[in-house]
C-alpha cells in the first residue's frame, strides 16, 4: 500500500454514516449520537485517551460495527496508546473493517506506521483485501442503498394513513415492486455463494446484504436464518444483525421475538405497535448483549412511548 497524501479522516462523516445505518438496522442511533457527541468533544478538548474509550463503547452498542474499533484506534495513537490502538486495528480487521485509506492516509494513524507491529498489521489488511470479491461488494452497497432510498418516508406515511388504508395499501404494493429484482439478486447471490460474509465482501458488504433480507418475504428469511446463525458463529456476520432477523423470523413463525426490534404498522393512523417479547423483563440485557440500545430509546425512533419491560430480570 502506497502512503498517499496524509489527512485527518473526518469523525462527522464517518458518524454520519453509522448512524444512517443504525437507524435502519434497528441500534440505537439515538444513543450513538450522544457517544459519538462526547467523543468530539474529548477529541476537541485533547483528551484522545477518553474519545478512544467512548468510541469503543460505542462499538459495543453499533451492533459491534467494526469501524467504531478503528476509530478508537485512531484517538488512542493520538494519545500514545500504542498498544490500545493495535488491539483494536487487529480486531476491526478481523472483522471486516478494510478500508485501506484509513489505515494508510489518517494523520492519526500515522505514527502507528513507525512501530515495528505495523508490518504484520499491513500485510493482515492486504490479505484481507486480497480475498474478498470487490465487485460483489460494491453491488451489495449499491443494491443497499436502493433498499434505503425506496423506504424513505414510507414509515411516517404509513403512521399517518394506517396499513388498511387504500393509500396504505399502495405504497406497500410500490414497495414490494421496487423490493422485487433486489430480492431476486440477493436469492441469486445467496446460491452461488453461500451467505456473503465479511472475508467475503468486507463488514459492510455484509452488512448491505442482511440488510436486503432484513427487507425479503418471511419465507426466504426462514430459509437464510441458519446461514447467518452460522456465519455469527464464524465471526462472519454482525452480531445485531443476526438478532434483527432473528426476530423477524420469530414474529413471522407466530412466536414472541427476543430483542424486540419488531413492530407492525398501524391497522389505522398511528404510531407503530410492538409485537410481543419473550421474557420482556430481561430484554435488554438480551439486546446489550448483542450490540443493541435500550428498547425504549429504539422505539422513541418510531414514535412509541415504552415505560419499560415489567418486573425484573432474574439472570445473572
Amino acid at each position: 500500500m502506497g502512503q498517499g497524501t496524509l489527512v485527518h479522516v473526518g469523525r462527522a462523516s464517518w458518524c454520519a454514516a453509522v448512524l444512517l445505518v443504525a437507524a435502519a438496522g434497528g441500534a440505537s442511533a439515538q444513543g450513538l449520537a450522544v457517544l459519538a457527541a462526547r467523543a468530539d468533544t474529548a477529541e476537541q478538548q485533547q483528551r484522545f485517551g477518553d474519545a478512544a474509550k467512548i468510541y469503543e463503547a460505542a462499538y459495543a452498542q453499533s451492533g459491534f460495527q467494526p469501524l467504531m474499533l478503528a476509530l478508537a484506534a485512531g484517538d488512542a495513537a493520538r494519545a500514545g496508546l500504542a498498544d490500545s490502538a493495535f488491539r483494536d486495528l487487529n480486531r476491526a480487521v478481523d472483522e471486516g473493517f478494510l478500508d485501506d485509506g484509513y489505515f494508510t492516509r489518517d494523520s492519526d494513524t500515522f505514527v502507528l506506521h513507525r512501530d515495528a507491529r505495523w508490518p504484520a498489521l499491513e500485510a493482515k489488511l492486504l490479505a484481507r483485501r486480497a480475498a474478498l470479491d470487490s465487485g460483489l461488494r460494491q453491488e451489495l452497497l449499491t443494491l443497499a442503498d436502493q433498499d434505503q432510498a425506496s423506504r424513505q418516508g414510507v414509515g411516517e406515511f404509513m403512521q399517518r394513513h394506517g396499513s388498511s388504508s387504500r393509500e396504505g395499501d399502495s405504497a406497500l404494493r410500490a414497495l414490494a415492486a421496487a423490493d422485487a429484482p433486489r430480492l431476486e439478486r440477493i436469492k441469486a447471490i445467496v446460491a452461488a455463494h453461500g451467505w456473503p460474509g465479511r472475508r467475503l465482501v468486507a463488514d459492510d458488504g455484509a452488512h448491505a446484504a442482511w440488510l436486503l433480507v432484513q427487507h425479503a418475504p418471511f419465507a426466504y428469511q426462514q430459509q437464510v436464518l441458519p446461514l447467518l446463525l452460522a456465519a455469527l458463529r464464524a465471526d462472519d456476520a454482525r452480531a445485531g444483525d443476526v438478532a434483527l432477523l432473528q426476530d423477524r423470523v420469530l414474529v413471522g413463525e407466530g412466536k414472541p421475538q427476543l430483542y424486540g426490534s419488531q413492530a407492525r404498522y398501524p391497522v389505522h393512523a398511528g404510531p407503530p405497535v410492538l409485537d410481543s417479547i419473550s421474557d420482556e423483563a430481561c430484554v435488554d440485557v438480551r439486546r446489550a448483549s448483542v450490540g443493541l440500545g435500550p428498547l425504549a430509546e429504539y422505539l422513541q425512533t418510531l414514535g412509541v412511548t415504552y415505560a419499560g419491560p415489567p418486573g425484573v430480570c432474574r439472570r445473572p
